[in-house]
């Protein structure tokens, strides 16, 4: 999963950095390179702290315009994020895919939280199941 950031150079010679698909997530570094290693550190914290709060995470729309870099998802908070869409897309309720799962709600809720989530391969290929979708790795993201 990644991001695009849009990166413009302001008349102080600062780097603005935007995400225009998530409304506030926004940082800036005195060079490009630092821009985009902020850009990286604003893109996860704002979709960890909205993924937690439950609100809706618009997805990433590709770019290529010039001042767009893409910028990509740590693994857990895009997992996180992919497993609830993909539970509400389904109308079920996360009490519901925990007795899929044959565990807790609580257990499952943590699956969701993007600091939380690392589920096991075996935990995987239930959810997989309970979900009724394909999980892919892309494990060069």
């Amino acid at each position: 999963m990644k991001y695009y950031a849009k990166i413009t150079k302001q008349k102080d010679r600062s780097y603005l950095v935007e995400f225009p698909e998530l409304e506030g997530c926004i940082t800036e570094g005195r060079t490009l390179a630092e821009a985009k290693e902020f850009a990286s550190e604003a893109l996860h914290g704002w979709l960890a702290s909205n993924c937690d709060r439950d609100l809706n995470i618009p997805g990433p729309k590709a770019r290529r315009a010039k001042y767009y870099y893409p910028i990509g998802v740590e693994v857990n908070i895009a997992f996180a994020i992919l497993l609830r869409r993909t539970r509400q897309q389904r109308g079920l309720s996360q009490k519901q895919v925990a007795n899929r799962l044959g565990i807790s709600q609580q257990a499952y809720s943590k699956l969701e939280a993007p600091l939380k989530a690392n589920p096991s391969l075996s935990t995987l290929q239930k959810i997989s199941d309970a979900l009724d979708v394909e999980l892919i790795l892309d494990l060069a993201a």
